[in-house]
């Protein structure tokens, strides 16, 4: 029987601060999580880590990647006060009135403010979303010493507690050590029930896919993948007043096998196999087709001379936002149908290489 789960791995992972342009510290740990998995390693100038256990049949890429969503600081007034830019999409509306970690000469925790509304002029201006450069964070320190330990361009991140039941967790940055989690406890799995795997197998935490899926076209490039499997975590809006042909994806539903997004068309035939290969196994998933949204397998299609991709998302409440809820049950199916993914992976490409596909 497969060992369960090392949820404190994933702890480590979702606690690791990792902004885009900063996620040392998140390849770290997956560095670590991986020593007795590979031996292969390498890390690219874009930050890029790869990790790569070797085999016969097809070059298949796993990639998830390593940044969060964050900010970095643009200004310091003559009060200390800090104006922030965001790295990756967040919605204002979730920013006024949170703790911020800032990453300056020691961490500094501090509030975000903005005017109180109280003392806006009228209801329609009370109304309003306060814009992002009209935010700042307050540190509680007096301006000298802000500008002493704080920099223009030091990073900034939501601060943000684990917290787990028996049938969920809440953390900052689901999105996407999640996929991280999935791609090292799938191997586990793969590697406990086959020791030689039947594929030529490459990892890849790649650097800044939030601020426009910067690291894995490089990445791409180097390694040129036959098949590609993105793990991500995605959104889920199955929530009070969201009709249900607006629902993306659902908690507790399994994950989802994406067969389209705003950058993004799945190989049918790789993405027909995965959806099989759950069905075979009696693994809850969820195939869906929405116009919004992205990740990287839409740069690790296109790459170098192309590859077979499809992706592979465990939705998340909340994405984006300081804390977000995701489900342990779909966790753990991910997990099981992306080591199915790699023991098979050798099976698919002899029924669908490339002098076979019509």
């Amino acid at each position: 029987m497969m060992p369960s789960m090392d949820m404190s791995l994933l702890k480590r992972l979702t606690g690791a601060p990792g902004v885009s342009g900063f996620e040392a510290p998140v390849r770290k740990i997956v560095r670590d999580a991986l020593k007795g998995l590979s031996t292969d390693f390498s890390t690219d100038q874009m930050g890029n880590l790869t990790a790569r256990v070797p085999g016969p049949g097809p070059k298949l890429l796993l990639d998830a990647h390593m940044d969060e969503v964050g900010f970095l600081v643009r200004h310091i007034d003559k009060d200390g006060f800090l104006r922030l830019i965001s790295l990756g999409s967040i919605d204002p509306r979730v920013v006024y009135g949170q703790t911020m970690i800032v990453h300056g000469a020691k961490l500094l925790r501090g509030i975000v403010g903005s005017v109180p509304p109280h003392i806006l002029g009228g209801d329609d201006e009370k109304k309003k979303t306060v814009p992002m450069e009209e935010l700042f964070v307050d540190l509680g320190l007096p301006a000298e010493e802000v500008r002493r330990l704080v920099a223009v361009g030091d990073p900034a991140m939501f601060d943000s507690q684990w917290h787990e039941n028996a049938h969920s967790i809440q953390s900052k940055a689901l999105d996407d050590r999640i996929g991280l989690f999935i791609m090292i406890e799938a191997l586990r799995e793969a590697v406990h029930e086959k020791k030689d795997l039947p594929c030529d197998l490459y990892l890849l935490a790649s650097a800044q896919e939030e601020v426009g899926l910067r690291g894995a076209g490089p990445a791409a490039r180097r390694m040129e993948p036959d098949l590609v499997l993105a793990l991500e975590g995605t959104v889920a809006n199955d929530l009070p007043g969201v009709p249900d042909h607006h629902i993306l994806s659902r908690i507790n539903k399994g994950p989802e096998i994406r067969l389209s997004d705003a950058r993004f068309l799945a190989d049918r035939a790789w993405a027909g196999f995965i959806i099989s290969l759950a069905q075979d196994a009696g693994l809850p998933h969820q195939v869906v087709v929405k116009k919004a949204g992205g990740t990287n397998a839409a740069a690790l299609q296109v790459e170098g001379q192309g590859a077979r991709a499809a992706a592979l998302s465990v939705p998340v409440r909340y994405i984006h936002a300081p804390t977000g809820i995701t489900s342990i049950p779909d966790i753990a199916a991910a997990i099981s149908l992306t080591a199915r993914v790699i023991l098979n992976a050798g099976r698919f490409w002899n029924e669908v290489s490339p002098d076979k596909a019509g």
